[in-house]
């Protein structure tokens, strides 16, 4: 099942860069996607007991999870993917479980070692590399600007799972995400307008397979199915599946798009995975 979850997440980024290069708005693109998995949500929502008598500030603390993880990570991850390549882009995704344990040592809720900035240091020379040089073009701040867009997406996701910690030890978990999502995706509604039917009309039937595969599938299937998969895995064996994810990433966008692999992406890559991989182990 994780297995498949890493597939689906995987091909995620060339239908993202499909649907762009077909005429939808990065807003468009994410909104498409939690409009067609908000029933499901609302299903897992009350089937895991819904929210039982939440303070004001949990709720708060609930809104704000659901606009970094909705909002912010899909807005910034689809602006950037119409700037860079989709493999790019998911090379920096990958270094979201760096970037939440970065995070939480920060914060003082995880344990500093050396062993563990060593794999977060690798890890963001990995980021660096794929900024810099990850397309083969020179180096410049338009050329970069796609990549340090897809940077927030990753940061987002650490900033919500802080967020979201306290709450999972009261609340069951699917539920707090279920809340999260679907709060995420009004935040996305303001943002369309009139021509966002004109685009929809204008998009083929490969284009709506797309759309749907990110909404039911990417979405609403994967997340489910990730946390099925973390109640028969520890979490360390869990986590270790996600390290294929940029990697096959880059191979569809390859196969898919015609997207060029460079030295410099396939060096950024593995940096990252390898730091983020170095920091998940105890020494």
């Amino acid at each position: 099942m994780l297995a498949t979850v890493v597939v689906v997440w995987a091909g995620a980024f060339s239908a993202i860069k499909h649907l762009l290069d077909a005429g939808l708005s990065a807003p468009e693109v994410a909104a498409g996607r939690y409009l067609i998995a908000a029933p499901g949500f609302v299903a897992v929502l009350l089937a895991s007991g819904g929210l039982p008598a939440l303070s004001r500030r949990d709720l708060a603390r609930i809104a704000v999870a659901g606009l970094l993880v909705v909002g912010v990570y899909h807005l910034s991850l689809n602006l950037g993917e119409e700037r860079t390549t989709s493999g790019t882009a998911a090379v920096i995704i990958g270094t979201a479980p760096g970037m939440t344990l970065g995070l939480a040592i920060v914060l003082g809720l995880e344990r500093f070692s050396a062993w563990r900035a060593a794999g977060l240091g690798v890890a963001f020379s990995g980021v660096v590399v794929v900024v810099t040089l990850g397309s083969g073009q020179s180096i410049s701040l338009e050329n970069a600007k796609g990549p340090l867009l897809v940077l927030l997406a990753p940061l987002s996701f650490a900033l919500y799972n802080v967020i979201v910690k306290p709450l999972v030890g009261r609340i069951a978990a699917a539920a707090v995400s279920s809340a999260a999502n679907l709060l995420g995706t009004l935040a996305l509604l303001p943002l369309l307008n009139g021509a966002s039917v004109d685009h929809a009309r204008a998009l083929g039937a490969w284009d709506w397979t797309l759309v749907f595969y990110l909404g039911l599938v990417c979405t609403l299937f994967a997340y489910n199915a990730w946390g099925i998969g973390l109640r028969r895995l520890d979490a360390s064996r869990a986590v270790a599946y996600l390290y294929g994810v940029p990697v096959l990433a880059v191979l569809i966008g390859a196969v898919t798009l015609g997207e060029n692999v460079t030295v410099w992406l396939a060096l950024g890559a593995a940096l990252v995975v390898g730091g983020v991989a170095v920091t998940q182990v105890r020494r």
